[in-house]
């Protein structure tokens, strides 16, 4: 592991260093009591400590080196619009589009030219057998004019569903690319405290127009997997945090969707990377243009002569392979079976003196 020391008066109180971890109260065994539907939910609680240098897929398709050049070279027509969402050296805030723009990009995904290739595959597979079967004195043509209701009934609305969303994001941009109301979470590498924003309309946010934030360190939320049965007999996962002693459960994984346990578990390691304020900040594309801010991953940088557009002048044949070879990293990941750090700074609260009856104590007396 990479032992930074981090700079003096930087960093918060409660700033998370895996290396120094307060005392803090046992936990009560399972999972918080307060929260009985993710209890019935969770599949497994994931240790901390002893992370890998890994990042979920989407996190390295989503940010690659390519994507990084383009956004240099084009300029962002919506910039001073505030989306609510800041990834830096500082903080990892999460926020959503509004609903009417979640909305059509769920239909514009059915349109993905991957799905469209995939129903494409049995289609083949139908007209071939059809050409198969088909009488011999049946011209190709007439054959091919009477499988074409049967593809447009199964590709049109998929086609549509691309072509429609698309066609208004470029006709009506301001009115249907919004952001959302606020943040929904946050995790800060400076202050080391993770923050959850509430908008309730009876509560401060319907008085005063500002979310309700609740804080609370990082050091005392735990990791959980989920599992969720789907069509065929398959499992997916999903990754949660949960406050040790509180009433808090942040549902993390909606970032990367519901998949395989081993992309939870890369979720969980890049997460706790970006909070360990004993290492430099994770070295993935998405967090190089920040790295010169961090005194910690400056320091690292400058020992190991880091050049600072390591990723961003990368070739795409050399980014490929790196890709490849995190992917098998992280399918190699056995989280579960590691030793849990924060083990070592649980201590059982004390019990409480008992204090003899005052007409005890003066009976002896």
């Amino acid at each position: 592991m990479i032992t930074d020391k981090p700079a003096s008066g930087y960093y918060g109180p409660e700033a998370y260093n895996s290396e120094h971890l307060p005392q803090q109260k046992r936990p009560a065994p399972g999972a918080n009591p307060a929260l009985p539907w993710f209890n019935r939910k969770a599949d497994r609680k994931l240790p901390w400590g002893h992370t890998e240098d890994v990042a979920p897929q989407s996190y390295r398709t989503d940010y690659s080196p390519a994507m990084l050049r383009r956004f240099e070279r084009e300029p962002n027509n919506f910039a001073n619009i505030d989306f609510h969402q800041r990834i830096d050296h500082e903080r990892y805030r999460h926020a959503t589009a509004a609903l009417r723009t979640r909305i059509l990009l769920f239909f514009n995904a059915f349109g993905n030219p991957v799905v469209i290739a995939f129903m494409m595959f049995p289609l083949a597979l139908g007209f071939a057998g059809h050409i198969h079967i088909r009488p011999k004195s049946e011209p190709f043509g007439a054959t091919l004019l009477a499988f074409l209701p049967i593809l447009a009934t199964f590709l049109g609305p998929l086609i549509a569903c691309n072509l429609i969303p698309t066609a208004l994001f470029k006709l009506f941009p301001r009115q249907l690319i919004k952001p959302d109301k606020g943040p929904l979470w946050e995790l800060n590498r400076r202050t080391g405290l993770v923050t959850v924003f509430h908008y309730d309309k009876k509560g401060v946010w319907g008085k005063t127009g500002q979310p309700e934030e609740e804080t609370a360190p990082f050091y005392q939320f735990d990791a959980y997997t989920s599992n969720e049965l789907i069509h065929g007999g398959g499992v997916v996962h999903t990754l949660y945090l949960a406050h040790r002693y509180r009433n808090i459960l942040i549902p993390i994984g909606t970032l990367i969707g519901k998949t395989n346990p081993e992309e939870c578990y890369a979720l969980w390691d890049m997460f706790q990377n970006f909070m360990d304020t004993s290492r430099p900040l994770p070295d993935i594309p998405l967090w190089e243009e920040h790295r010169a801010n961090d005194p910690v991953t400056t320091e690292h940088d400058r020992r190991t002569n880091r050049p600072p557009r390591y990723w961003r002048d990368m070739d795409n044949d050399t980014w490929k392979e790196k890709n490849e070879e995190m992917g098998l990293q992280v399918l190699r990941l056995n989280t579960p079976g590691r030793l849990d750090i924060m083990r070592n700074s649980w201590v059982s609260s004390p019990r409480p003196r008992r204090q003899r009856p005052v007409a005890s104590r003066q009976a002896t007396e």
